[in-house]
């Protein structure tokens, strides 16, 4: 399996956009390896399923892409906390949702925020404010969302490799 690392260590745009597309597909490689009944079932070692963390990432992709729309169109904007983490609780993921319509939702939002971010030009240094950590910069979003990818594929990885070892 390659290597990745966290996008944080590197504020160069291109960089950020680049990591968030390759890490996006590595966790749709590791989804599709799981049969529907497979994608519902929770390992020891981890505390969602492998449909619950499509849900959580496609829930968290849909906010931020709001956010970061917002923080591009116009520093200062409003941004709102992220509730995402609260979904696979909620909305019972695990009996209601397939992974691969979770994992297309994800794609399509993740298409849209590259483009987003695109087109994002000198917005790199804008500011959303939110409600409780203050001023966040668009650079600092985008790590964070690459963080959380990056912790959803090791989470994927290990389900994978748990039931297919």
């Amino acid at each position: 399996m390659p290597q990745y690392v966290s996008a944080r260590y590197s504020e160069q745009p291109r960089y950020l956009r680049k990591t968030l597309r390759e890490v996006a597909h590595r966790i749709e490689e590791l989804a599709v390896q799981l049969t529907d009944a497979e994608a519902r079932e929770r390992i020891p070692e981890d505390q969602w399923s492998a449909v619950e963390l499509a849900g959580f990432l496609r829930d968290s992709e849909r906010e931020d892409l709001r956010s970061i729309t917002a923080i591009v169109e116009l520093t200062g904007s409003k941004i709102d906390e992220r509730r995402a983490q609260y979904g696979p609780e909620e909305q019972n993921y695990r009996d209601r949702s397939h992974i691969d319509e979770l994992l297309w939702d994800f794609s399509t939002l993740r298409e849209e925020l590259l483009w987003t971010l695109h087109y994002a030009e000198h917005a790199w240094d804008h500011v959303g404010r939110h409600p409780f950590r203050g001023d966040v910069t668009l650079t600092e979003w985008v790590s964070e969302i690459n963080e959380r990818d990056l912790d959803v594929m090791w989470r994927l990885g290990r389900i994978v490799a748990s039931l297919r070892g």
